[in-house]
């Protein structure tokens, strides 16, 4: 009986890289974090969720701290187990994953927009024009992103330099010193997040990157106003769409753990889930 046939170079290339493709699927899938939305009414509550996390009660009550929803985990070993458990307890509990968590490469950046009969034309930066029902619209979101910018300042002088001057004889008095100052600045665009519900991408508007002539005679001198007058607008025409305004509230993004990504695409995640669920 002839023998089973070797396998040829190629293929066992192939089996090769399938197999390191598979373990590197493996490895790179992120750790879920575990979110609470609501506690139970029972003045034990944040004790029962450390206990059921793990973690000591302090640690429970500083992550829980400040308005909901709060994230209880950043990497849950077993997130189905613990949400779960969470809610049999009476938790509002859900897991997600941190590379699912919305940014503006997954959003259209509005620069402009037109109503129609029953929604609206938003235009992007590239001149491209999306359409979108007013009945689309799930949900407003307000907040503000900060932008952060670094410059380096380079002087230079010429001091005296008494040394320099007896070695050289009085010929050489002075000598060239190079100053370095760094100044940080930081600065706030409010924003306001458009999310649907019919599986398009959200449409970001950032004040100073908006076109208000959508407002007509509305329109005011200030972008500010603009951008609020404009939320006042999706408000009359999207009814079903509640505007919340969580992502601005003092201490809501800088009380999230560190998680890959920017805080402000995580706190707009977190509200856009637990709006969701009811919350």
């Amino acid at each position: 009986m002839p023998g089973r046939p070797e396998p040829s170079a190629g293929s066992l290339r192939k089996l090769a890289q399938a197999h390191a493709e598979s373990v590197f699927a493996s490895s790179a899938t992120s750790p879920m974090f575990i979110t609470l939305g609501r506690l139970p009414d029972h003045p034990s509550a944040i004790a029962r969720a450390a206990q059921l996390a793990g973690l000591a009660p302090s640690d429970a009550a500083r992550l829980l701290a400040g308005t909901f929803p709060r994230i209880l985990v950043r990497a849950a070993a077993e997130p189905d187990a613990l949400v779960t458990a969470l809610t049999a307890e009476g938790f509002l509990a859900w897991s997600s994953d941190p590379a699912q968590v919305p940014t503006d490469a997954r959003r259209i950046l509005v620069r402009g927009l037109s109503w129609t009969a029953d929604g609206f034309l938003a235009q992007d930066s590239q001149g491209a024009v999306h359409t979108c029902p007013f009945a689309a619209v799930r949900l407003l979101q307000r907040g503000a992103r900060t932008h952060t910018s670094t410059e380096v300042e380079k002087t230079t002088k010429r001091e005296l330099n008494l040394g320099r001057a007896v070695l050289s004889g009085g010929m050489m008095l002075t000598k060239k010193v190079t100053e370095t100052k760094e100044r940080t600045t930081h600065a706030k665009e409010p924003f306001l997040l458009v999310q649907r519900s019919d599986g398009a991408p959200d449409l970001m508007i950032y004040e100073h990157r908006m076109s208000y002539q959508c407002l007509g005679a509305e329109m005011a001198p200030a972008t500010l106003a603009n951008l609020l007058l404009l939320a006042a607008r999706f408000q009359k025409l999207c009814p079903q769409a509640p505007l919340d305004d969580r992502v601005g509230r003092p201490g809501f993004v800088a009380g999230l753990p560190l998680i890959a990504g920017d805080p402000v695409d995580l706190g707009l995640h977190l509200v856009s889930e637990a709006r969701r669920r009811g919350c």
